[in-house]
């Protein structure tokens, strides 16, 4: 456990007064303040606002996640979901939704609007406007593979990388000239957060189908370019002479070497599976595939194992290149290796776990890395498998099936860990969350119920539900106002109660896996700041 103050806040005394006294009322969620080192005084004041909330929500979120909500069952009470979803409805009823519009755009847009509790005129355009928009999505169905193949393959990644940065420095001043603080969820946002908002909430009216999802998910690195970060890290090292080969990472966005992998694994001694427990599979499944990330001359000795998110339905490692490349420069200069997993509904849940933790295995007696110099990172669903694999690591040397040793820890970005039906923030915050909006949410959450069926076996699987006791030390790092708010601090307050270290970081009025926008908004890149100030410490 430990705490770090901010150096330059000019009300240091007073914060740490206030975070001495969490620290004593929360002693298993310990505060880490967000770096203040380029924060103006108004974001100062917001930082103080919310490391205050920062370990209090772990409670106050999770009414029901006390020491007597252990028993599984009391998740699913029906006065415990009433309670979190009121919680979740009231919530919104205090932001700016709909980008501070007067009338919400969505009911114009969406098949499950009541329509007789419409106005006249709002049924009168609705019918236009679907009718708009189907056009829009067939047009876009014949059209979207050939423009994706061109931009993806044709357009040399630099290009796209200057063409975006190019666009957005157009695009911000023009937004806080005529629309300034009118769109966020609340005034107290960045500048830059209101425009991300105003330029990202349009997605929520269009169809969103899983080919589109993996589009965007392979391209995230074209917004985490070397040169968005050379404010604030540096790289390890520029002594390349004693690679194997000279540095490729230019031509994947990156300054590190880029180690393509594809490696036949002979066993897999961890067994895992929910609808059998399996250690070995076919010839083809034991195929190790992704991405490793060399930051310097030498192999790093702690190295980051980053499993990238999309709601299991999409993602990629080499999408997950610039940001995961960030974060290990970010933390000490580790390198990272990002691997391929299977994704559903052509695969299940299970393969996405196999893969994991044959890539963790990998790791430790391939690549004969210490388990204790390997941090593991996840995104969103990537969150739920790294849970996961430490459950599934601690319950095989509990029945003495294996004894593959534990990871220095667990890193959780905005964590998807509950695949039972929605609830609370998970069903409220679509309204305004802007990567998992309506539309996101219509075409994913379905698939949970088709792969993983019954009722039972989504408990099962939900890594929210299983045993904490004997992981290494979590941190978590996510938005008191993304889907996943509550299921987070539910997962925090679960293994806090079992006996683990667990560190919580939460910012108010940001979307899921805010720290993804790290180049474009501050809020993110306080998020991830926050994150590698723990990942040096472990």
């Amino acid at each position: 456990k430990f705490h770090l103050l901010p150096t330059t806040c000019p009300s240091n005394k007073m914060e740490a007064a206030n975070d001495n006294a969490i620290a004593e009322t929360q002693p298993g969620v310990v505060v880490i303040p967000r770096s203040v080192e380029f924060v103006d005084t108004r974001k100062v004041r917001r930082q103080t606002e919310s490391t205050v909330s920062c370990s209090s929500s772990a409670s106050s979120s999770s009414d029901g996640a006390e020491s007597s909500t252990d028993s599984i069952d009391a998740y699913f009470e029906e006065a415990y979901i009433q309670k979190v979803n009121e919680r979740a409805k009231k919530e919104n009823e205090q932001l700016n939704l709909n980008l501070g519009l007067p009338v919400d755009l969505t009911e114009l847009t969406r098949r499950d609007v009541n329509t007789a509790e419409l106005s006249v005129v709002k049924r009168a355009i609705r019918v236009p406007v679907r009718i708009m928009l189907h056009i829009l999505h067939r047009f876009l169905s014949l059209v979207e593979n050939p423009l994706f193949r061109f931009w993806s393959r044709r357009v040399p990644l630099k290009f796209r990388q200057q063409l975006t940065f190019v666009a957005w420095t157009i695009y911000l001043p023009i937004h806080k000239a005529l629309i300034g603080r009118r769109s966020g969820l609340h005034p107290s946002v960045s500048l830059e957060y209101h425009a991300l908002t105003s330029m990202m909430w349009w997605g929520r009216l269009f169809p969103i189908t899983i080919k589109r999802i993996r589009m965007a998910l392979s391209q995230l690195h074209v917004c985490h370019p070397c040169w968005a970060y050379k404010d604030f890290i540096k790289p390890a090292s520029t002594d390349n002479k004693h690679l194997t080969k000279r540095s490729n990472g230019e031509k994947h966005g990156i300054s590190g070497h880029v180690i393509e992998v594809y490696h036949q694994m002979q066993t897999k001694l961890t067994p895992t599976g929910f609808r059998e427990s399996v250690r070995n599979g076919k010839h083809d499944e034991m195929i190790v595939t992704g991405h490793y990330i060399q930051q310097s001359s030498h192999p790093s000795e702690k190295v980051i194992l980053w499993i990238y998110g999309g709601a299991f339905l999409a993602g990629d490692s080499t999408g997950n290149l610039g940001i995961a490349e960030k974060v290990g420069l970010m933390s000490g200069g580790r390198d990272c290796f990002i691997p391929n997993y299977r994704l559903i509904p052509e695969a299940h849940l299970d393969d996405a776990l196999f893969d994991v933790t044959l890539a963790y295995e990998y790791l430790l007696y391939e690549r004969g890395i210490r388990p204790e110099n390997v941090t593991l990172l996840g995104v969103s669903s990537g969150g739920g498998l790294v849970t996961l694999l430490m459950q599934a690591l601690v319950e095989a040397r509990q029945k003495n099936e294996s004894y593959v040793e534990l990871p220095a820890g667990g890193v959780l970005i905005g964590p998807f860990v509950d695949y039972c039906t929605p609830k609370g923030s998970m069903d409220a915050y679509i309204k305004h969350d802007l990567i998992v909006n309506q539309s996101v949410f219509d075409e994913g959450i379905p698939y949970l119920e088709v792969v993983l069926g019954c009722h039972k076996n989504r408990v099962e699987a939900s890594p929210i539900y299983r045993s904490f006791i004997g992981l290494p030390p979590l941190c978590i790092c996510v938005s008191e106002h993304e889907v996943v708010y509550d299921q987070a601090m539910i997962l925090a307050q679960r293994a806090k109660n079992q006996g683990i270290d667990v560190t919580v970081g939460t910012w108010k009025y940001m979307c899921h896996i805010f720290p993804f926008f790290a180049p474009f908004v501050p809020e993110g890149r306080e998020g991830l700041e926050f994150i590698c100030a723990w990942l040096k410490e472990h």
